[in-house]
């Protein structure tokens, strides 16, 4: 048995008997220390095996399959480190490493609280997930042996792959998946005892530690999505940033459900089962997530095939969906049989403007949640059946949702979201019967350009009749938060200047943008292909743009999967030139073609040039089949996308801050007045004596 495994499976064992320990609990003596001790054992073995399946990347060690078919020794190193997380064997095994590194924090920042209920259950919760995780890893089997001959060299990383963004963009993700597990683990532990008991006062140290992992994870997963659509968008060549394709669509709803817990946060203060199961679900769905990448029920251009630790991350999601759902379902039972007669159902209450703004918002999150949800759970089940039925042919047979499902609810969602933009600021600039009579004077002209654009087809800006009728709403919500936003900074509106208060309308500034980005990128296409001679241009519909190809070089030929073409191209407009070259590369040993297009930007649209095919005329002389796409506001997009991210970096800093200011008390939380540190320290002062 190789050193990896054994180190894996010494994680995985550490992580068991932490468990038994915990659940033997105050019946062993200083069990708490013992667990510790297992703890920091597990930890240790996982990073070691983490650290061990680097060690054998760079060593070129293709004796391993994993190795081989991940990496080669002419990969430079952030390709060689991006390996580890690549496969999906080495995917596992990362988030197995964080994993562990996860629960030794847990167990490190609430040191002395093991006493306390929730703490105690969330430390079982938080290990018994680590130990699902590390053991899915085990039946992946990473450091399983090349079957035959030794490869003197190997593989390679995927084509596809093999770019820096693959060193940033799935480590990311993989990292806000991690981190859900303690807000998932806290809250579900809370769902196990009364409401006055959740409710009492809180300790400092788990609750900070408990909103900065949520916070942090709502973040750096909007990094690691946005870093996603950004990469398909300039380097594989899609020609999209978004394409609702199963992997993008799960791995958007934990984001929607940590969006959704933030505003349900303020809005169900009475009901807390009913708001943390927001938190409590955010990582159910990331587990279904993953097995949805790995389990080849969904046609995805992210998705491996069906292995059997496709069944294994089956069991995984089946196990925590049941159990988060009986402990929610239990805990919202028993307080409803604890409620006093005057607390009820409040989500139709309007206690004030911001209140409405969040109950709106709210409303617009659940629709784009539930179709997303549905669009892929649906097919996702119909396509497991036929795979246990028929595990051969069931691939020939798998259904999908269409993508104007998936529009259809992201359109609605985002009326409601922009809408909830008007009235998340506290404004003297409009009062809420105004603002109102705005926001339907809006909705109107919107309805009126649907209604035009359904009737005598033209573009009202775009032929999409949903995105015109909220492109009127969408471009007042920016007018009216960009004059909020000045109008704060200049200290002209009532309240003081604070980050969360101008971190709040940022964020919502940006949603907006991001928005409009999309309903005007998406639906105003010039899309056209045409076939060049070097030398050869052609307009670009009536945008005005001229593009021309200037150069075709064929580098070397030997068959479909094993050239190299550099095409050189140049965009023409209003006076302005731009060059740029298009690389279209075989790869013979995946018998794949991967080509780094060419993007050009400027604030107002993005021409995306890419090779489609080529012919060879004659010695020297080719032609290239070019797709040209004319994508107007794009850069909203990322504008959108920056400010919203950029929004959230203050309340990471807030919380943390908040963190360490709890950890920093936390000795005078633990043993309360000086008196009772000192009667705290006699004894021990006498035992040691």
């Amino acid at each position: 048995m190789d050193i990896g495994t054994i180190l894996l499976i010494i994680a995985a064992g550490a992580g068991v008997i932490d468990i038994a320990i915990l659940l033997l609990g105050p019946r062993i003596r200083n069990y708490d220390t013992i667990s510790m001790m297992f703890v920091s054992v597990g930890t240790l073995a996982a990073l070691g095996s983490a650290f061990y399946m680097l060690s054998l990347i760079f060593g070129n060690q293709f004796q391993y399959d994993y190795v081989y078919l991940t990496t080669d020794s002419t990969s430079v190193w952030w390709l060689k480190i991006s390996s580890l997380w690549a496969g999906q064997q080495g995917s596992l095994l990362f988030w197995t490493a964080i994993s562990f590194l996860l629960v030794m924090t847990y167990r490190m920042v609430l040191r002395g609280y093991e006493d306390d209920t929730i703490v105690y259950r969330g430390a079982i919760l938080v290990a018994l997930q680590t130990v699902l995780i590390a053991a899915n890893a085990l039946t992946s089997d990473p450091f399983q042996l090349v079957v035959g001959s030794i490869p003197s060299e190997g593989l390679g990383l995927n084509p596809l792959l093999s770019t820096f963004w693959n060193a940033i963009h799935p480590p990311i993700v993989f990292i806000a998946y991690a981190i859900a597990v303690i807000p998932f683990s806290v809250k579900l532990a809370g769902f196990t005892v009364r409401s006055e008991e959740r409710n009492a006062e809180p300790i400092p140290a788990l609750e900070f530690l408990t909103r900065f992992m949520t916070v942090a994870s709502w973040l750096i997963l909007s990094l690691g999505i946005a870093i996603g659509a950004y990469w398909a968008y300039t380097v594989l060549g899609w020609g999209g940033y978004w394409a609702w394709d199963p992997v993008e669509t799960t791995s958007l709803v934990p984001w929607l459900l940590l969006t959704a817990y933030f505003h349900a946060n303020a809005i169900f203060k009475r009901n807390d089962v009913l708001r943390d199961s927001f938190l409590v679900f955010t990582y159910v769905t990331v587990i279904y997530a993953t097995w949805v990448t790995r389990s080849g029920v969904l046609n995805s251009v992210h998705g491996f095939s069906i292995t059997l630790v496709s069944w294994t991350m089956l069991a995984t999601v089946l196990f925590n969906f049941l159990l988060a759902t009986l402990l929610t379902i239990r805990a919202g039972y028993i307080d409803l049989q604890d409620e006093d007669d005057d607390q009820g159902w409040s989500f139709f209450s309007l206690s004030n403007i911001r209140d409405f703004s969040l109950k709106v918002a709210l409303i617009g999150i659940l629709v784009i949640l539930t179709t997303s949800v549905s669009g892929v759970v649906l097919p996702a089940a119909i396509n497991l059946g036929e795979a246990i039925i028929d595990p051969l042919g069931f691939t020939e047979n798998m259904v999908s949702v269409g993508l104007e499902f998936f529009r259809a609810g992201f359109y609605l969602g985002s009326l409601f979201l922009i809408a909830s933009a008007f009235y998340c600021m506290r404004s003297t600039l409009f009062r809420m019967k105004l603002k109102s009579i705005l926001v339907m004077a809006l909705i109107g002209v919107g309805a009126v350009l649907a209604i035009l654009t359904v009737t005598i087809e033209q573009a009202l800006p775009t032929f999409y009749w949903p995105a015109n009728a909220l492109i009127p709403l969408g471009l007042g919500g920016v007018a009216y938060l960009v004059i909020a936003f000045a109008r704060t900074l200049a200290g002209r509106e009532g309240g003081a200047f604070t980050m969360r208060r101008m971190g709040r309308l940022m964020l919502h500034l940006g949603l907006v943008v991001l928005l409009l980005g999309v309903f005007l990128s998406e639906n105003v296409v010039i899309d056209q292909r045409n076939s060049y001679l070097e030398g050869d241009s052609a307009q670009l519909g009536a945008s005005g743009i001229e593009m021309g190809v200037a150069d075709i070089n064929l580098v070397y030929w030997n068959d479909q999967y094993d050239f190299e073409m550099r095409v050189l191209v140049q965009i023409v407009e209003g006076g302005s030139a731009w060059l740029g070259v298009i690389v279209v590369k075989g790869n013979p040993l995946w018998q794949q073609v991967s080509q780094e297009v060419f993007v050009q930007s400027t604030a107002f649209r993005d021409v995306f040039v890419s090779v489609r095919t080529f012919n060879q005329l004659g010695p020297g002389t080719y032609t290239v089949d070019l797709e040209s796409r004319v994508l107007p506001l794009v850069s909203f997009v990322w504008l959108g996308t920056f400010l919203m991210i950029m929004a959230l970096l203050p309340l990471n800093a807030m919380e943390f801050s908040n963190l360490r200011k709890a950890l920093k008390g936390k000795h005078e939380d633990l043993y309360g007045s000086e008196e009772d540190k000192l009667e705290h320290e006699i004894p021990i002062s006498a035992e040691n004596e």
